[in-house]
């Protein structure tokens, strides 16, 4: 599994490398968002290409994807938290899907070993689509159509009448 994670790696870095970096650049706790490492962005690209992947199953992955759990040696935490209809939420797409998330300032949550590492075909080649420490959780369907801009702010009340309950966690 460790060469078909690291080939999906290598893929996504040569179709996708806008993509790569940012994803990895959300992981680092300095200027992450959701779910980060306490470590820098090369430090953590370093350390999931080189882990010793084993591939598992999760409810919460897309059919067709495929989904791998590995300790890659460095301090996770979780970064989620529910949507309060009280509270304003950040737009983002930090990834430029084009679908939006919602995020909120916040303290770091629950330190964890676990990585999540998420594989899927793009371009006739598998790609990683996305890694994080903890669990997967379902991705955002909302798109950001002309409503909503990167940075634009809603309220919690919007939050879940748009179908959201929860928020990444930013510093």
């Amino acid at each position: 599994m460790k060469k078909f994670v690291k080939d999906a790696i290598t893929n996504t870095k040569e179709l996708l490398p806008d993509y790569w970096q940012s994803t990895i650049a959300q992981r680092s706790m300095n200027n992450g968002a959701g779910s980060v490492y306490d470590a820098t962005p090369e430090q953590i690209e370093v350390a999931v290409f080189n882990a010793d992947w084993k591939e598992t199953q999760h409810p919460d992955v897309m059919v067709g994807c495929r989904v791998f759990k590995a300790n890659i040696g460095l301090d996770g935490y979780l970064g989620l938290i529910s949507i309060n209809p009280e509270k304003s939420y950040i737009v983002e797409d930090r990834k430029g899907t084009g679908n939006i998330s919602l995020a909120i300032k916040g303290e770091r949550g629950v330190l964890t070993a676990d990585t999540y590492l998420i594989i899927g075909e793009e371009q006739g080649k598998m790609v990683v689509f996305t890694f994080h420490p903890g669990q997967p959780i379902r991705p955002s369907n909302v798109p950001i159509k002309d409503t909503y801009n990167h940075g634009d702010v809603i309220s919690g009340k919007e939050a879940i009448a748009l179908g959201f309950n929860l928020a990444k966690i930013i510093s």
